[in-house]
Parts: structure tokens; sequence; C-alpha cells
């Protein structure tokens, strides 16, 4: 009887045995956490898209009696023609990164503003210093569109965000007014207005996330330099000795923005 015993003890360990090793194998692949999948950000490629903002032009005026102060008899006047408005348009551009954390670009943007402004003072005596009654000089300044071509260069802070710097040039549409009047046995006046397309340069930089891989936001800052003082000399037939000349300084514009774009 004691072989026969053996033999079950046996027998009922190597089954126990074999259970155990198959319960193992069968619950271990559970037991394991999944793998980290890591989001892959790539920033090349096309894009376009849309901005809004606001914009603030900055233009000093100036009106001039000629052919000199004292010969006229009044003082010249001077006055800021800048201004504030909305600001919105389009962009388009592209992307290359060119190692893991830096991105360089190219890009091309138009934005319809209206930032302008205007003023209006009375002439001075010259001497005496008083108020001519009835007379004004009124000149004005107003930024009908602008337009860039930018190189932009980032530093991607996180797989998603980059900061970058942006530097090129710059076109403009501005359009100006003036006139003035005094009363008089013989009234004098004169009046002009024309529009100027403008170059000069840009520069500003920002903050853009990647949102997903096909959308971009960002919001960024740039500042205008337009490199023109326009200057016309007006002559009223009542007075062909005394013209009026008006000038306007350089326009420089500043642009706080958002804009969305998709990437190809």
């Amino acid at each position: 009887m004691k072989p026969r015993i053996l033999l079950a003890l046996m027998a009922a360990s190597a089954i126990a045995g074999g259970t155990g090793t198959a319960t193992a194998a069968d619950v271990a692949p559970y037991s394991r956490s999944p793998p980290v999948v890591v989001p892959y950000h790539s920033w090349n490629g096309f894009y376009i898209g849309a901005n809004i903002g606001g914009a603030w032009s900055n233009n000093d005026a100036l009106w001039s009696p000629l052919p000199a102060s004292a010969a006229f008899g009044v003082f010249p006047i001077a006055g800021n023609t800048g201004g504030s408005s909305a600001i919105g348009g389009f962009q388009v551009g592209y992307n290359w990164q060119f190692a893991p954390t830096w991105v360089v670009g190219l890009e091309g943007d138009w934005s319809w503003a209206n930032a302008g402004g205007s003023f209006d003072q009375p002439w001075v005596f010259n001497p005496g210093g008083g108020a001519v009654p009835g007379s004004f000089t009124s000149m004005s300044s107003r930024v009908d569109w602008i337009s860039s071509l930018r190189a932009r260069l980032g530093y991607l802070i996180l797989p998603n965000l980059m900061a970058y710097g942006t530097v090129g040039g710059a076109w403009g549409k501005i359009d100006y007014a003036a006139s003035n009047f005094a009363p008089g046995a013989v009234p004098y006046g004169t009046g002009v207005a024309f529009s100027n397309t403008q170059g000069g340069w840009v520069a500003g930089g920002g903050l853009e996330w990647m949102i997903i891989n096909n959308w971009l936001l960002r919001g960024e800052f740039l500042y205008y330099s337009l490199n023109d003082s326009p200057s016309v000399v007006v002559t009223p037939v009542t007075h062909s000795a005394l013209p009026s000349g008006y000038s306007w300084s350089n326009t420089n514009v500043s642009v706080v923005r958002a804009a969305l774009s998709y990437k190809f």
C-alpha cells in the first residue's frame, strides 16, 4: 500500500505544479503596464491662416508758411496724426525644423487697417503771438493696409510650443490730407489729398502653439517702420507769393495680434 500512496502523491504534485505554471503564464502578459506613447510634433511644412488684432500708428506732421514764417506773418504748426484701429488679414509661410529644438521659416502677410488721426489748430501771428480769428490748419494721415515678407527663427520651449523672432521688409499704403483757411478781404485757403505706397522694415516676435499636428495658434508683436517723408507745396491763386508747405514724417506702426494657421 505504501508504494501506491507514494505514487499518488507524486502524481498530484505534478498536476498541481503544471496548473500553477499555466496560470502564471496566462496572467503575466496582462500584469505589464501599457507602453507610453510620446506624441511627435513636426513643424515642417507650408501653412496658411488668418490674423486679427490692434494697430497703433505714429506720424508727425508740419505746416510751414512759405517763403518764411516771418514773411507769411504766422508761425508754423506741428502736430501728430497717429491713431489706432483694429487690424486683420492673412498669412502664408513655410517652416523647416532643422534641429530637434530649432525651426526656421519664411512668412508673408497682408493686413487691412485704418490706423491714423488728425489735428486742427488755429494760426498764430508772427510776431504777436495771438490767434488769427477764424483761421485753421488741418492735417491727417491714415494707414490703409500693411504687408511684410519676413524670416522667422524659433526655439522649441516644448515640442509643441515655440518662441520666435522675426525680421524682414514691409510695405504699406498711407492716405494723407491737409487743408487750411484764413478769412480776410481776400480769404486764404489751400487743400491737398493723396496716397503713398511706402516701403521699410519690420521686426518682432511671439509665441506659437501647435494645438494638434495641423493647427497653429500664435500671439505676436510686430513693429513696422515705413521710410518715406512726403511733402507738398500748395500755392493758392489768391496769394501766389505765400504758398503752404505740408510735410509728414516716417510712419511707424505697432501691431499686437493673434493668428490661427493650418499646416499642410
